[in-house]
């Protein structure tokens, strides 16, 4: 390197110091949880942080590549995530970030995918591989295969939903002396390879583990820790994931685990150009309860509107607005209580392909659901534990969790039971308003949606949404506001 000569002093003590490269080299002021992190990351092979929301992984994670790339020759860096998108919208855009500012900008140059030496991009390098959630098992255990090498750090982020097989080589690959790996993220599973790390009684010792709960970091607002208490209540596993950094409990009757949820956030899925763009409506109550327009297109989902203490007149022009703005070809929409009201407004406007859902009514199949709502509930369940949908990945202005993970967390909400012929029966709002827990509107509106996506292919014309969804995400990112019965079709 053609470092400055006070530069070249330093390497040496930075090598042995991640914590001091941290502050002198890229001007990081790490929190007590960072530092206590970096001083473990130098001193072992093995590290494994799960934490709770917004501790600063990824900030984290970002110094320890730099730090290994800067104070090692020929140093390489093999990143892995759940998504690409993990990989290139957060994490590399956090090491462009702190690249930037350091006193190392000059040696190295930053690419979508790969960091690399300047001199020497084929043997001193930092890589992004993601891993599928949906390839076979063989596929997934070659995303960490053949990588190799003096000085080699891996990293996993997001770990506990990186597939198990991914983690197979990872062990071939710690062979030499200064062979590293680093495993950062929620702890969604209460299974699999991140999990063991941890809790296993005997693999655990030889990792230094580190937990870190949100309520005791410095950067993490106490807004935050209350506002996901309130609303998922402190036992939840929601708040267990989330805020405390614990893994769930093996609650048997959660419909859908968070982590099957989790896996669909940014997740890469192809979407035929012949599906309708359509929306899924939840109408709420007075109160603390929102309405929700819920934009979707396949199993893509775009970000949605929400709006509270609206009337119906009020409520029925945005929904309009918006069938009209993305040219949607389809609507459903809660008819029961409040909704009724607008539905039949949205009637009167002549609202094309519109269907009112009671919810309340039979499902196509007794044996398996209870009542309709049991049913579409169901069928999201199915599609999340398949990683069918992609979640979308935006942070509205002034929120801490991705659109997805609000949605992730709803989803995981409710609970379930049998009835006496055996079908499922999903806990209602009213039940759990009992349990201190707020409505899942997004969700409902996700449900709502499935009401008819099934046959959407059959009924709907071929229609092109890219400029519309552009429009309509623009819109939502700068919250600008515009101006103011039929039976269950089961194929």
């Amino acid at each position: 390197m053609n470092l400055d000569p006070n530069i070249m002093k330093r390497l040496r003590a930075w090598k042995e110091s991640p914590l001091l490269f941290a502050v002198e080299c890229i001007g990081a002021h790490p929190s007590d949880q960072q530092a206590e992190a970096l001083a473990a990351i130098g001193k072992s092979k093995r590290t494994s942080i799960r934490s709770g929301h917004g501790i600063g992984k990824d900030a984290l994670a970002s110094w320890v590549i730099l730090w290994f790339l800067s104070t090692r020759p020929y140093a390489k860096v093999v990143c892995t995530a759940p998504t690409a998108r993990q990989l290139s919208d957060i994490l590399w855009a956090e090491i462009a970030k702190w690249l930037r500012q350091s006193q190392i900008k000059e040696e190295f140059v930053h690419h979508k995918d790969i960091l690399f030496y300047k001199d020497d991009q084929k043997e001193w390098w930092a890589r992004a591989v993601s891993a599928s959630v949906r390839a076979t098992k063989e596929d997934q255990a070659e995303t960490l295969a053949g990588f190799h090498g003096e000085h080699l750090l891996m990293i996993v982020d997001e770990a506990s939903g990186v597939p198990d097989p991914v983690f197979i080589p990872l062990e071939g690959a710690m062979t030499q002396e200064d062979n590293r790996v680093l495993l950062i993220g929620n702890m969604t599973k209460n299974s699999g390879y991140f999990y063991d790390t941890h809790f296993h009684p005997t693999i655990k010792n030889a990792w230094a583990r580190l937990h870190y709960d949100s309520r005791k970091s410095s950067i993490v607002k106490p807004s935050y820790c209350e506002y996901m208490a309130a609303k998922y209540g402190v036992d939840s596993n929601v708040f267990r994931i989330r805020v405390a950094g614990e893994p769930p409990l093996g609650d048997a009757n959660t419909l859908i685990a968070l982590a099957w949820s989790e896996q669909c956030i940014g997740n890469e899925i192809s979407v035929p150009e012949d599906e309708p763009m359509y929306l899924g409506v939840d109408v709420a109550r007075y109160g603390d309860d929102k309405s929700i327009i819920l934009p979707r297109k396949g199993n893509m989902v775009f970000p949605w509107n929400s709006f509270s203490n609206m009337n119906t007149i009020v409520l029925g022009g945005h929904i309009l607005m918006a069938y009209q703005e993305l040219e949607s070809q389809g609507l459903a929409i809660d008819e029961i209580g409040v909704g009724a009201g607008v539905t039949d407004w949205l009637f009167k406007q002549r609202v094309p392909n519109m269907f009112g859902v009671n919810v309340s009514t039979q499902s196509s199949d007794t044996s398996k659901y209870g009542i309709l709502r049991d049913e579409l509930w169901v069928r999201v369940r199915e599609k999340c534990m398949k990683a069918q949908y992609c979640f979308p990945t935006e942070t509205m202005p002034g929120e801490v969790m991705s659109l997805g993970q609000e949605l992730a967390n709803e989803l995981a909400m409710p609970t379930y039971e049998h009835n006496s012929q055996g079908g499922i029966v999903v806990e209602s709002k009213r039940k759990m308003k009992a349990r201190g827990l707020f409505s899942p509107n997004i969700a409902d509106a996700l449900c709502l949606s499935e009401y008819f996506s099934n046959i959407s292919t059959k009924v709907f014309a071929k229609k092109s949404d890219k400029a519309r969804v552009d429009r309509w995400r623009e819109r939502l990112a700068n919250k600008r506001t515009p101006p103011d019965r039929n039976a269950w079709m089961a194929v």
